[in-house]
Parts: C-alpha cells; sequence; structure tokens
C-alpha cells in the first residue's frame, strides 16, 4: 500500500530554512527528512514537500503541515505518549513545551530527534 507524506511550509521569505532542529542530534528538520527518504522509499511513502512564501506575519514562519495537520499538534500527540510518570516525580500534569534554540540569525524550535520521526509516522498514519 502506498501511503504519502505532504509537508507544506508557509514561511516569511527572511526565512530560509524550516525552524525545527533536533535537541540531541542537533539536526534541521530538512537534515532529518533527507536523512529518512531512503526508509520513506522503502516502506512505499511518497514524500512531497513545498515551501510556499507568506509576506507580512512572522508568526507564519512557524507553519508547517504534515498531511494538512499542524506540526505542533502532531508533535505534542507523539511528546505527550512519550511521556512517563514515576512516582512522586509525575510529570504528567506539567504544560508540554518545546524550548526555543539560537542558531545564527534564526531561532528554532528543539524537538528531541525521536519526536520529529515518530511525528512523521503518526502524519502517515503508521503509528
Amino acid at each position: 500500500m502506498i501511503r504519502s507524506l505532504e509537508i507544506v511550509w508557509k514561511h516569511d521569505p527572511c526565512l530560509t530554512e524550516v525552524p525545527v532542529i533536533t535537541s540531541d542530534t542537533k539536526k534541521t528538520f530538512c537534515e532529518l527528512l533527507k536523512e529518512l527518504k531512503p526508509a520513506f522509499k522503502q516502506e512505499d511513502i511518497l514524500l512531497n514537500f513545498s515551501s510556499e512564501l507568506v509576506p507580512g506575519d512572522p508568526e507564519e514562519g512557524r507553519r508547517i503541515t504534515l498531511n494538512g495537520k499542524a506540526l505542533e499538534d502532531i508533535l505534542l500527540e507523539v511528546a505527550g505518549e512519550q511521556r512517563q510518570c514515576d512516582g512522586r516525580r509525575c510529570e504528567m500534569n506539567k504544560q508540554l513545551v518545546f524550548p526555543f534554540v539560537s542558531r545564527g540569525d534564526i531561532q528554532y524550535l528543539s524537538v528531541p530527534d525521536l519526536i520529529i520521526r515518530k511525528t512523521f509516522l503518526r502524519a502517515v498514519g503508521i503509528i
């Protein structure tokens, strides 16, 4: 069965790359996609990445959708499932947030590598 992953990035013209980076491996969103491309092909997942310039509101620079669903929404779903409760140190009630980190002139949303990988799989419907 052939599946597809349609990634659309709507961004301000001043941004030259998707402002998401892995917090542990320091790979950008696009570097991770390139790395995973052979696995997508092997699993019959068609990958389509498109970029649309949207001048104006800088918040639009963080608008990324995967198969029509906002990246942030899928990230929170996947990350929420990864959380563990360990007795007194249970953090399940704390709000889940991903920090921003600076790299050059760009602020990146910092997300663990595994969470982004699982986000791609969730968007395709594998998990």
